[in-house]
């Protein structure tokens, strides 16, 4: 009778100590989960100078792009990236660590959702924002990008005088 009931004790404690640790594995679950997905706007604009042998309308231009990348740890659907002014571009899904930009073969560069190709290297800028079906932290879901031409004082020129009291 003892005997018997050791191993009922026994029984019972494996049991218990089972049901604790898939207990504690059911708890740890969702910290092991995925987070939520992330939408980050990026953006640029870039000067570009031709080589030599380049046409004209290649010779200096600049490219104004946007594109928008999932920092996030689950896929975003129905994203698009909206230029204030501009156009608008919408993909189906966005997965974690991508972005809307594809890599082209044929060119054998970053081709971006949001791109336009200007002659010249004049001051401008480029502006917009992103969304998705799932919320997200909205403070890197709009972003603004402009260049300045810094132009070095003329040294023949007198600087104007000090004013001051």
């Amino acid at each position: 009778m003892r005997n018997s009931t050791n191993i009922r004790r026994g029984l019972i404690a494996a049991g218990a100590s089972t049901m604790l640790a898939a207990s504690a594995v059911m708890a740890a679950a969702p910290a092991n989960a995925a987070g939520p997905g992330e939408l980050q706007i990026r953006g640029g604009i870039e000067c570009h100078f031709g080589q030599k042998g380049s046409t004209w309308n290649n010779l200096w231009y600049q490219v104004r792009w946007m594109t928008v990348v999932n920092v996030g740890g689950s896929t975003m659907r129905n994203v698009s990236l909206q230029e204030i002014n501009g156009p608008r571009v919408t993909v189906r899904e966005i997965k974690p660590g991508k972005s809307m930009s594809k890599w082209n073969t044929k060119t054998k560069r970053w081709q971006r959702p949001i791109e336009t190709r200007w002659p010249g290297c004049v001051p401008t800028s480029i502006s917009g924002y992103t969304w998705g079906d799932t919320y997200d932290d909205l403070g890197n879901n709009f972003g603004y990008w402009s260049t300045n031409i810094d132009r070095p004082a003329n040294p023949r020129i007198p600087a104007p005088p000090a004013t001051g009291s």
